[in-house]
């Protein structure tokens, strides 16, 4: 099973904005062909990390959101109750719930907080919703890059046009 940790992902996204804000703009009027192609090869390398940036929040904002409703849910089980204790993901052995007043929360790099579970259930929706915010913001940058990947298609492809089409001489 893929195992993340929140801090990296908040910290993926964090350097993805700075990157972005960092980026100042290039007069595509004054490149030849070849620096637009490097430039358009550049934005689709771009869109495809920003994508797999965007798909990574997703998975973290579903985990926290599945992670929520177990925590709910196990504070609604009494003590002694049988369960099925995962191992791995396919291996479940039999077993009985313990205390159901308190709960251990990964908050990430393999740090743990107890909680109530009211309180697990609070955190995990604090951080869908920051979780759900960076995807927003991040579905904007993503959305630039392509405006620009577009503008730099359509200028190549304008040039290539000129470049190809007969003089009138």
């Amino acid at each position: 099973e893929e195992r993340w940790d929140t801090d990296e992902v908040d910290e993926v996204f964090a350097e993805v904005v700075r990157e972005m804000e960092g980026n100042g703009g290039v007069e595509l009027d004054r490149l030849t062909v070849e620096q637009l192609e490097k430039v358009k090869e550049s934005l689709e390398g771009d869109l495809e990390q920003l994508n797999g940036h965007f798909q990574s929040l997703q998975v973290a904002a579903s985990r926290f959101h599945t992670a929520g409703i177990a925590v709910q849910a196990l504070a609604e089980q009494n003590q002694g109750d049988a369960m099925l204790i995962p191992l791995t993901s396919s291996l479940y052995v039999p077993g009985k719930l313990g205390d159901t007043k308190s709960v251990l929360i990964d908050v990430g790099t393999g740090y743990y907080v107890e909680k109530t579970p009211e309180d697990g259930t609070d955190y995990c929706k604090r951080k869908v919703k920051l979780l759900k915010e960076n995807i927003e913001k991040l579905a904007h940058i993503i959305s630039q890059k392509r405006e620009q990947f577009l503008q730099v298609n359509g200028l190549i492809s304008m040039r290539m046009e000129t470049a190809n089409a007969p003089s009138k001489n």
